[in-house]
């Protein structure tokens, strides 16, 4: 099979190429269902890369994707989308006969295919996937669907390329997904209102269009999402909390060179809160956002911290390896207690001042 197409537009030529090849080269079978992930650690590119590149195809029209929703008891499907609109937040596995609900990082799959029009698929083949599942789940009570390469929702959600070409695709207003586990990452700037008054609105605002440049630049280059801004606030969510820490330090050291040559007024400098735990995807104002009581705590302690610092729940420095990576980066992590308005209790957080 010999492809016309080109991603002329793929960000990242090289993995676009990758992907040409595997397509024109591949049989049926191979790209019914695409080993995306499996194919970027052959060729050595990194996963969220051949994934965009992947997203990109599929805007060009050049693969399709399906949302694959897996029962978490019996790992049947009982249902598969062309669209995460069709999602819900409870199903039902009529195997099993019982309720579900949807977590996008546990039981929701995602999957490319070569758009049928560039080669069309033998109907027999998805057939064959449902057969061999119905016989795995005969035999052994579970079929077994999750592997290293399995591309879960979550993955597709957070990456900025598909939010940018698909930023329509929305849950229905009524309905919410879950995540077990997110890092949320708040910004805020210190003196916002003295600096809008002191420089007047176009000046202050062109340095804070800056400052949301460098941060959305940092978060993105750790495979982080920028969710939304918040007045001079951003808000961005990752998948793994390393990368949280490390965008995080980047952009403050990075925002500390570029404007430390400023006058003092002119000087933006940010305070940063990092929080994990479960969050709920929904629709607001026409577009995905998380919310829930992560969501909440992490703005909570980014109020807390001071001009130039991060700071971290205890969620986000117990593990050893996010330890071992901030050691990294700074000679000293501070510890404080504190207590928050509409939380029970009070919690340890650790201060960083890259």
């Amino acid at each position: 099979m010999q492809l016309t197409e080109t991603l002329f537009y793929a960000k990242h030529q090289n993995a676009a190429s990758v992907l040409k090849s595997y397509l024109e080269q591949s049989d049926e079978q191979s790209v019914f269902h695409i080993d995306v992930y499996k194919l970027a650690d052959e060729n050595q590119i990194p996963r969220p890369v051949m994934l965009e590149t992947c997203i990109e195809a599929l805007h060009e029209g050049l693969l399709v994707m399906e949302w694959v929703f897996h029962c978490p008891h019996c790992g049947g499907v009982p249902k598969e989308t062309v669209s995460i609109h069709e999602a819900t937040h409870d199903d039902y596995c009529p195997i099993c006969k019982v309720n579900f609900t949807n977590v996008i990082d546990r039981n929701i799959e995602v999957f490319f295919s070569l758009h049928p029009g560039k080669a069309p698929h033998s109907q027999a083949l998805k057939e064959r996937y449902h057969n061999l599942m119905r016989d795995e789940i005969t035999q052994h009570m579970h079929f077994d669907w999750q592997s290293p390469h399995t591309i879960y929702a979550v993955d597709v959600i957070q990456n900025p390329v598909y939010r940018e070409y698909f930023g329509t695709e929305t849950l229905p207003q009524d309905q919410s997904l879950e995540l077990m586990n997110s890092t949320i990452l708040f910004t805020d700037i210190k003196g916002s209102t003295r600096m809008y008054s002191d420089l007047g609105d176009a000046k202050a605002f062109g340095l804070v269009r800056e400052h949301f440049r460098i941060l959305f630049e940092c978060i993105q280059k750790y495979n982080g999402l920028p969710v939304k801004t918040i007045g001079d606030a951003v808000m961005g969510s990752f998948v793994d909390g390393r990368h949280a820490i490390i965008a995080a330090v980047e952009a403050q050291q990075t925002l500390r060179s570029y404007y430390q040559n400023r006058p003092e007024k002119e000087r933006i400098e940010v305070k940063i809160g990092i929080h994990s735990g479960p969050t709920i995807l929904v629709t607001l104002n026409n577009r995905l956002d998380y919310f829930g009581t992560t969501v909440n705590m992490a703005a909570r302690i980014q109020a807390i911290a001071q001009p130039n610092e991060i700071i971290l729940s205890e969620h986000v420095f117990a593990p050893s390896e996010h330890k071992r990576l901030l050691r990294k980066y700074v000679p000293r992590v501070y510890r404080s207690t504190h207590a928050f308005k509409g939380l029970d209790g009070v919690y340890q957080v650790y201060h960083v001042r890259p």
